[in-house]
């Protein structure tokens, strides 16, 4: 019980602890509909892209949660203006934005003759780092978007499975899609500090994925998904605490080994395996 107990005392780890609860739900939670809707391109894209937002932030002395959130939105919304508007698919309109976004943060970045910590922070991640400020942006935005979710779940249960329905039915398909890809920036940017820029898609896709090996239910399947990411985030917490390692590398290899659980032991997989005599 020690070994979880003596990290608390803390302030720094009880900040961790508190946040990546928080954003062990939210990516599941937002991540179940993602890989429902088939979006999991749009979370790495976001993910990558917002490292402009971030670069600007510094550069211009700005929050980087406040700068990346309001880039990262703008960039989602510009994606499904494109994708409507441009007659692209919405992969190709997620490839060209991200890949530019990318690219000018890549720029931004170049012109600093130096950067502190608080930027590598969210492009490797370190949930270790995570302030006062920062738990509550965590908290505030993971209630909001979870209250959002709570409030329109069957108007997002029919966008999510049958659109063109939801769309007879008198439900805004367009302000649903909008939302969502709103509340995937916004998961993205918040995420971003437990796991970084480079690896925020596993929290984002993985405890969905595995919960998805389990059940076809929806409601089972957020839950599962649920738990999945609060295991992967606070055993990769303690992980990264006692094997000094990073936060992120941590919580996604984690997340990994749960899918793999998932994926071998899993009721249907097994009885696949009996009917290949495996």
């Amino acid at each position: 019980m020690h070994y979880l107990l003596d990290p608390l005392q803390f302030p720094f780890m009880q900040r961790a602890l508190i946040g990546t609860i928080f954003i062990g739900a939210l990516t599941a939670v937002i991540g179940t509909f993602v890989i429902l809707r088939r979006l999991s391109f749009i979370g790495e894209g976001l993910a990558h892209g917002s490292l402009a937002g971030l670069a600007l932030g510094y550069l211009l002395h700005w929050d980087l949660y406040i700068s990346g959130n309001i880039y990262a939105v703008s960039l989602a919304l510009f994606i499904g203006l494109l994708h409507e508007k441009a007659k692209v698919t919405l992969d190709t309109a997620i490839g060209i934005l991200f890949s530019t976004s990318m690219a000018l943060g890549i720029a931004i970045i170049s012109t600093m003759k130096v950067y502190t910590t608080n930027l590598t922070d969210y492009l490797f991640g370190s949930v270790l780092a995570i302030s006062s400020f920062d738990l509550g942006i965590i908290i505030g935005a993971s209630l909001v978007i979870l209250l959002v979710l709570t409030l329109f779940y069957k108007e997002f249960v029919f966008y999510t499975f049958d659109m063109e329905m939801a769309e007879v039915t008198g439900i805004p398909r367009s302000r649903l899609h909008y939302a969502m890809l709103a509340m995937v920036a916004i998961t993205v940017v918040i995420a971003a500090q437990t796991v970084g820029v480079i690896l925020v898609t596993a929290l984002l896709v993985i405890p969905a994925a595995s919960a998805f090996q389990w059940t076809n239910s929806l409601k089972r399947l957020l839950m599962l998904a649920v738990i999945f990411g609060l295991t992967s985030s606070v055993v990769g917490l303690y992980l990264s605490y006692y094997l000094n390692i990073a936060s992120g590398a941590s919580i996604a290899l984690t997340a990994a080994s749960i899918f793999l659980f998932s994926f071998l032991l899993a009721p249907e997989r097994r009885r696949l395996k009996r009917s290949l005599g495996l």
